[in-house]
């Protein structure tokens, strides 16, 4: 399993620095979702302008574009502040809790140093570029400023994490039982891990041009070697954004030295902020945290129960079908698991339903919530493949219906064999449901519909979906100052955490592309004289594994630049390849023993033991089979609906 967010913080003492650099990292990260949702209404409102009155904003996209660069930064102090980051906590037991806080003081550390590099790297492209006066195309503003603010923002960060480095040693421990003690697995990882890098900056101290020498002459074997330390270190509980990070900017030094290193980190970051698809994620984001304080899951859910709660089972296909409408608007897979797991469970335990069954409903269910677009997940893939995330989009839409379809009929073939559930439903009347839910259904209509049509933008139907939200919330009286401050945190608190891991990844594709990895993994599966297929099928059970025990994010970050190029290179369509890896890592969110969605409806229900929740999600498991061998065997079921689009 993993964690996106490590623990609590010790509070800062009053008045002091550490004080001082929390309201700050608040402070100035709050004005940076306020800026998005005040960009979101100006994207909206140039679309208006389009439509009615035939004009446009003059270099919207332009403007935008350094807009949402400068707020994307301005939320990674508060994302510091917050201890936000991803880490891998499987092997967690193995750790006492002495062990366990100095492994977190060392992650804090590493994230101080990742984001002072990119401060300082960062800065001084910013004082180049104003002393060569770069500016932008159309309305040749200057690009200095907009580094400037980057190059503050991760300051602030690395602050931050120091800040957060001196308190770990105060912070209470959470998840840690108090007399573990540290087993061998874990002195083990420890000792090699340390002995790894201890080894490799002896020798750079000592012999750095034979150190580059052989790494130029062995690349395949530098970027192995990085691999395992990299997964060791993930191992260990290291924060995922600096684990890659750092150590594939030390390898990348071994290449073309530290200087171009350090420039290709800060080059890379300062490229992707201003992409014109940058400001999509922080958009869907908002929008799902706006619907969810606007109450849109209880409608959804409504809605479910009113078509399909009349029959025998009918709450079961109604939460199916609410964990899909739901992830339409959410993106996230275990916010939809533990949204509708308390929505749904009482309402399944009140009907005498098994509760197995009803525990593997809803946590199938949830893996829904990163198929049905619009998806962080997806978005995540297209921004480190530089895919079009509207075709992506559109590109997850059958299979995300099939995956409705065959979960439905999991649930007929459960209830047929059951006695535990109801002969008839007591559903929600359909007109007032209807009309309850309407402003979400159209919603959601209008930011996939101008997707597909091509209307919008992917960034338009990120804005429309943000300002759409907003307003729905608005208009039911739901937006008050603690439901506000509770969205920009999570917008905050997220966009930082995703944002973190990209830039990690960045560096991280170039060392892999740098020591010609994806050209070596190519070479070594063609030896092996097989069908596509066959490798295709063996990187689905990797990653079914993968998916059990790590976030989608996490898998995505360590695997993509080098499992997509090998991909294209079978001769699949990255878009289907996008949809397939996102279904086969979704699986692992209910495969046991580690799936994580199964540990969501656990803590949902104290009574219900791990294995129950187990036991009830094998028809869907089943199910997810069948998914995965239709998606093999015919790829046009991803590939049919990106090819009708205009």
């Amino acid at each position: 399993m993993t964690t996106t967010k490590t623990h609590g913080h010790a509070k800062a003492p009053a008045g002091g620095f550490g004080h001082f650099v929390e309201r700050a990292s608040q402070s100035i990260s709050g004005l940076a979702v306020l800026g998005m949702l005040i960009g979101a209404i100006v994207i909206v409102a140039d679309i208006l302008m389009r439509w009615l009155a035939g004009t446009a904003v003059v270099a919207l996209n332009e403007v935008m574009s350094h807009v949402f660069a400068m707020a994307v930064a301005l939320t990674l102090p508060a994302g510091a502040v917050g201890r936000v980051n991803l880490k891998v906590d499987i092997l967690a037991s193995q750790f006492g809790p002495r062990v366990t806080r100095w492994l977190t003081v060392s992650g804090s550390v590493l994230l101080a140093l990742f984001f002072g590099l990119l401060a300082w790297r960062t800065l001084g492209l910013a004082f180049k570029f104003h002393e060569q006066g770069r500016e932008t195309l159309i309305l040749q503003w200057p690009l200095a400023p907009t580094y400037f603010v980057v190059a503050i923002a991760a300051s602030v960060a690395a602050l931050a994490q120091l800040r957060n480095a001196v308190l770990d040693p105060r912070t209470p421990l959470q998840g840690v039982a108090p007399g573990a003690r540290t087993t061998v697995t874990g002195w083990v990882l420890i000792a090699g891990f340390v002995a790894s890098l201890v080894g490799a900056l002896s020798w750079w101290l000592v012999n750095p041009s034979g150190m580059s020498g052989w790494a130029m002459s062995a690349p395949g074997a530098t970027v192995l070697i990085a691999f395992a330390m990299l997964w060791v270190g993930v191992l260990l509980q290291q924060p995922l954004a600096a684990v890659t990070g750092l150590l594939c900017i030390a390898g990348t030094t071994l290449f073309i030295g530290w200087t171009s290193a350090g420039n290709v980190f800060a080059t890379d970051a300062l490229e992707f902020l201003p992409n014109a698809q940058v400001a999509t994620l922080p958009l869907f984001l908002m929008m799902g945290s706006f619907a969810v304080v606007a109450g849109i899951s209880s409608d959804i859910y409504r809605l479910a129960s009113a078509i399909l709660g009349r029959g025998r089972g009918g709450l079961a296909y109604a939460t199916i079908a609410g964990c899909a409408g739901f992830g339409a608007v959410s993106g996230s897979s275990i916010a939809t698991a533990a949204t509708f797991g308390r929505i749904a469970l009482p309402e399944m335990k009140a009907r005498g339903y098994d509760p197995a069954f009803a525990s593997g409903t809803v946590a199938a269910g949830g893996t829904l919530g990163s198929l049905v677009p619009p998806s962080g997940a997806i978005i995540l893939f297209a921004l480190l493949t530089e895919q079009s995330i509207a075709t992506l989009f559109v590109a997850a839409m059958v299979p995300a219906l099939l995956a409705i379809s065959l979960y439905f009929v999991a649930v007929f073939i459960t209830v047929r064999r059951s006695t535990s559930v109801e002969v008839m439903g007591d559903p929600e009347p359909l007109i007032p449901a209807l009309i309850s839910a309407s402003p979400v259904i159209l919603l959601f209509a209008a930011v996939i519909g101008g997707l597909y049509g091509g209307v919008f933008t992917a960034t338009e139907s990120a804005a429309v979906g943000a300002v759409g939200a907003f307003v729905l919330a608005l208009a039911r009286r739901r937006i008050n100052r603690a439901t506000f401050l509770t969205v920009m945190s999570e917008t905050t608190a997220t966009t930082a955490l995703i944002y973190g891991l990209i830039f990690g990844a960045l560096v991280f594709s170039f060392f892999v592309n740098m020591g010609q990895a994806p050209d070596l993994v190519t070479r070594w599966i063609a030896d092996f004289d097989t069908r596509p297929v066959v490798i295709l099928a063996a990187l689905i059970v990797f990653y079914v594994v993968l998916g059990a025990v790590m976030d989608s994010f996490a898998v995505m970050v360590i695997t993509v630049p080098v499992v997509t190029p090998l991909i294209v290179s079978l001769g699949y369509d990255p878009y289907y390849w996008g949809v397939l890896m996102l279904v086969v890592v979704e699986i692992g969110l209910i495969t046991p023993p580690f799936g994580i969605n199964l540990f969501v409806l656990k803590s949902l229900q104290p009574e219900v033991n791990v294995g129950t929740v187990m036991r009830g999600v094998l028809p869907f498991i089943m199910a997810d089979i069948v998914k995965i061998a239709l998606l093999v065997a015919f790829p046009i079921i991803a590939l049919w609906l990106p090819g009708t689009m205009n």
